[in-house]
C-alpha cells in the first residue's frame, strides 16, 4: 500500500506546477532557492562514488539535471522518475536527445522497475510535509524500496529538524531516525551535515562485507592504501 496519497500527489503537482509557470526552466521552480544550490547538493551526493559508465535511478528527478552535472558521456545510463507533467516534459525536451537519458512520468512508489541500477539518488523528494499521510513512513518506503533496487548505492537529502525556523510545507526530519532506518540496510553507510547547516545528505553503500580477521569494510580496503604497522 502506497504512503503517498492522492491528495498529496496532487499538492505537489499543483505547488510544482505554479512554480514552473512562475519561473520556468529553473532552480527556482524546483523550489531549490539562489543560483547555485542546487549544484552545491548535486556534488555533495555524487561525492562518495565514481559514476563513470554506471547507471542511475534519479527520484524526484525535476528536470533531470543530475543527469547534465554528472555529464553525458560519463554516465552510462540515466532514468529519472518525475511526478509533475510540466518538469518531465521540459527535462525530455532538454536532454531527450542523449540515447542514455530516460525520464518517466510517474509515482516511483507504485511503478514497476524493470531492473536495476548501480546507484540511486534521490534529491528533495522528502522536504515536502505530507497531508494525509506519515512522512517517516513515505521515507522508509522509498527508500527501501529503492535500496532493493541499487546495486551499489544510494544517497539522499533531507531537511535537519536541528532549525531555528519553520515553514509549513517542509517537513524537517531527525538525523536519528535516518541513522536507523540505514543501520536497518546496511552496516556500510555515512551522514554528512558539513555543507548546509540545516541540511544533511546519507550515503547507503550495498556492500557491507568484512572479513572477521580485520573487520574492516572489503569495500573500503578496495579503495583505500592501508598502511602497514
Amino acid at each position: 500500500m502506497s504512503t503517498f496519497s492522492d491528495a498529496d500527489k496532487e499538492k505537489v503537482v499543483a505547488r510544482y506546477t505554479q512554480r514552473f509557470n512562475d519561473f520556468g526552466y529553473s532552480q527556482k521552480a524546483l523550489g531549490w532557492g539562489e543560483k547555485g544550490r542546487q549544484e552545491i547538493r548535486f556534488e555533495v551526493l555524487a561525492s562518495l562514488w565514481d559514476f563513470k559508465g554506471a547507471s542511475v535511478l534519479d527520484i524526484g528527478a525535476g528536470f533531470g539535471d543530475f543527469f547534465q552535472f554528472i555529464g553525458p558521456d560519463k554516465i552510462g545510463y540515466y532514468h529519472g522518475f518525475e511526478l509533475v507533467p510540466a518538469l518531465a516534459d521540459t527535462g525530455k525536451e532538454k536532454y531527450g536527445h542523449h540515447p542514455n537519458f530516460e525520464l518517466t512520468l510517474g509515482d516511483f512508489i507504485n511503478d514497476t522497475l524493470t531492473r536495476k541500477y548501480d546507484y540511486v539518488i534521490i534529491s528533495g523528494l522528502f522536504n515536502f510535509k505530507l497531508v494525509n499521510g506519515n512522512n517517516y513512513d513515505f521515507i522508509r518506503q522509498v527508500i527501501s524500496k529503492a535500496f532493493e533496487n541499487c546495486n551499489k548505492g544510494l544517497a539522499s537529502n533531507f531537511i535537519t529538524d536541528r532549525v531555528d525556523y519553520h515553514e509549513d510545507l517542509i517537513f524537517n526530519t531527525r538525523p536519528e531516525e535516518m541513522v536507523t532506518l540505514a543501520l536497518s540496510l546496511t552496516r556500510n553507510f555515512v551522514l554528512r551535515n558539513d555543507y548546509f547547516p540545516f541540511e544533511f545528505s546519507l550515503f547507503l553503500n550495498k556492500d557491507d562485507s568484512f572479513e572477521t580477521s580485520d573487520t574492516i569494510f572489503n569495500a573500503y580496503k578496495q579503495q583505500h592504501t592501508l598502511r602497514g604497522e
